[in-house]
């Protein structure tokens, strides 16, 4: 780290911009902003920007923090808030003059919900798709069971120390690329077990929910295994009137499908009035 980023980001506090892998459409289009999961990049969206190419809005996309073209700093804690500044950030850098929809897949999602709720004249409807909400959950024998499993597996990643090439690595590295889709190396080691404990074993997004206003759509895969479907009402209650809830016969990615599914909750949202959110 040079001597700027230790001032700025490190004694000042200042968020990182994120990297825009994606940005298509007019200007004058309602922003649409897209964020990937856990060790993942912007790509996981190219197909939504092949089903988007003809419409009216303006497609972003940017890399998280820690991930893809973005900064990958080793010292902070990639906490929801790290996330969350460095996308305010991004979008603010932009100068849209108008609050955006933002769409989250998996921990984008987390991250979504507390951009919204740090700056929530910054949005004006979110679309969280595949949300690993594992806080809040009801008091039921069979989530208690799932989340044993998960934070026992996530809990064997963390601890685990790769060897970044050659024979020696491990089965827990293995097991974290097929998780995430990518090839863990040295640069991205750190970021993907610190998102992985400090923004998604560590959350407090149910509580944020609750709090917001603006409309949701919280839309689950019927065959997804990394997150718990079904709770939201649950969670919410019926009388949580901004928040609508989906179910696609779909596993934890991001397939033609589903981002035809997605796209007609972002249509739906950028013709709906704003006066009327």
């Amino acid at each position: 780290m040079n001597i700027t980023q230790t001032v700025w980001h490190g004694w000042l506090k200042r968020p990182y911009r994120l990297h825009k892998a994606i940005d298509q459409g007019r200007v004058q289009d309602p922003p649409v902003i897209f964020l990937h999961g856990l060790g993942r990049s912007a790509s996981v969206w190219d197909g939504m920007a092949d089903t988007v190419s003809d419409k009216h809005i303006r497609m972003v996309a940017f890399d998280l923090l820690g991930f893809g073209q973005s900064p990958k700093p080793q010292t902070i804690k990639y906490d929801v808030d790290d996330h969350a500044r460095a996308v305010i950030k991004s979008i603010q850098g932009m100068r849209l003059g108008r609050p955006v929809v933002i769409v989250g897949h998996s921990m984008g999602c987390l991250v979504a919900v507390r951009v919204a709720r740090l700056k929530p004249k910054l949005v004006q409807h979110l679309v969280l798709y595949e949300m690993p909400l594992y806080a809040g959950l009801p008091d039921k024998r069979i989530y208690k069971m799932r989340l044993n499993v998960y934070f026992k597996l996530y809990e064997k990643i963390i601890d685990y120390k790769p060897i970044f090439s050659g024979q020696g690595r491990g089965r827990a590295q293995k097991l974290a690329e097929k998780i995430t889709g990518f090839a863990i190396n040295n640069e991205t080691w750190k970021p993907f077990i610190r998102s992985l404990k400090h923004t998604i074993m560590e959350q407090q997004t149910n509580l944020d929910i609750k709090e917001l206003q603006l409309p949701m759509d919280i839309i689950y895969g019927s065959r997804d295994r990394l997150v718990i479907r079904g709770q939201t009402k649950e969670i919410f209650g019926d009388d949580v009137l901004n928040v609508t809830a989906h179910t696609i016969r779909e596993n934890h990615r991001i397939s033609p499908r589903a981002n035809i599914f997605i796209w007609q909750r972002i249509e739906a949202a950028v013709q709906t009035p704003l006066q009327q959110k």
